[in-house]
């Protein structure tokens, strides 16, 4: 599958290449599994890697041709897959687009490295003063950085489905936010459920200042939480548009909780939407 060739000013040996490339399948296969959490397991991911530096070791000996050796290319990486994974036809073809993505970012990021690099009909020849070792040692440390990232990208991901667009409504005034849809956010007034906007949402829908704010007389409701008790100030706006999978709902004369304090620093959203309004 890996079918760069490299040049460093002295001989290269079968062996060597065959390493190289077993390595690096190795962790390009690791990195699919990461991404697509495809059945496998290490010793096929092995098998298939072994093959994977067969079909390099192939090409780069045998076959001079730039067609015959893209086809050996795409039969080498429908091997792999094969292979490697216990998956059905659709799963196949996104592990093999896959496959393909990180094989060119990983060239990418060596021919990056070296100091020149140039196409043959064979491949790419890349001339670096970067011992080929230290770089197939990098991308061992890059790909386990790149499973503790994609870990941390899932939840990511996993948040941001909880995620809304509301746009909120007072008089001639809106503005647009992000929303969180809290399912612990059980708050109700007057049989209704609470939404929750920071202080400086509410501030820049009304057009008031902080000032006015605290001096303004205003229904309260108070918070038991881990903290303490939080009081926070209620005011009742004109609707609550929510944008649902492309869908709007829309809210009309709905209550909001002003919170005060820092809940919303570092976030993404400006607002916990209860669940019972989705």
């Amino acid at each position: 599958m890996w079918l760069y060739m490299y040049n460093f000013c002295m001989t290269i040996y079968i062996e060597s290449f065959l390493i190289q490339n077993l390595i690096i399948n190795f962790c390009l296969l690791r990195l699919v599994e990461i991404t697509a959490k495809s059945k496998t397991s290490f010793f096929k991911l092995l098998l298939s890697a072994s093959i994977g530096a067969g079909f390099s070791v192939f090409g780069a000996v045998f076959i001079q041709n730039t067609i015959a050796l893209n086809v050996l290319k795409l039969v080498c990486a429908t091997v792999m897959i094969s292979l490697a994974y216990k998956v059905k036809w659709k799963e196949f073809v996104f592990d093999f687009i896959l496959l393909f993505i990180y094989t060119y970012a990983f060239g990418g990021a060596i021919i990056g490295l070296s100091s020149s690099a140039y196409l043959t009909e064979f491949g790419v020849i890349v001339s670096s003063k970067m011992n080929l070792w230290v770089i197939l040692l990098s991308i061992i440390v890059l790909t386990y950085i790149f499973q503790l990232v994609s870990r941390h990208i899932k939840s990511k991901i996993n948040l941001t489905k909880l995620i809304y667009s509301i746009t909120l409504k007072l008089h001639n005034r809106k503005i647009k936010i992000n929303a969180f849809l809290d399912t612990g956010n059980r708050l109700t007034y007057n049989g209704q459920p609470l939404i929750i906007i920071d202080i400086n949402t509410y501030l820049a829908l009304t057009k008031k200042n902080l000032v006015e704010f605290y001096l303004s007389k205003m229904d309260e409701i108070v918070l038991n939480t881990v903290a303490g008790k939080n009081v926070m100030k209620i005011a009742k706006i004109d609707s609550i548009e929510v944008n649902i999978g492309g869908k709007k709902k829309i809210l009309n004369t709905q209550y909001v909780a002003i919170n005060t304090s820092r809940t919303f620093a570092g976030t993404n959203y400006d607002a916990l939407l209860a669940p019972n309004l989705i």
